[in-house]
């Protein structure tokens, strides 16, 4: 029997995103905290629009 590969789940990242230029449906100040959001849009085109915010 062949192993079936999951779907790769990311973990929850050390940081959250905060836009600082807005675009598409996000304005500025929008907070990202879902990991494979932020993983989207660390991706896309629009990653110089955000920012990322660590917990202290």
């Amino acid at each position: 029997m062949a192993d079936e590969k999951q779907p790769a789940v990311p973990a929850k990242p050390d940081f959250h995103l905060v836009v600082v230029h807005p675009f598409g449906d996000y304005a500025r100040g929008d907070k990202v905290t879902d990991a494979a959001e932020i993983a989207a849009l660390l991706a896309g085109e629009n990653s110089r629009s955000l920012t990322r915010v660590f917990p202290q």
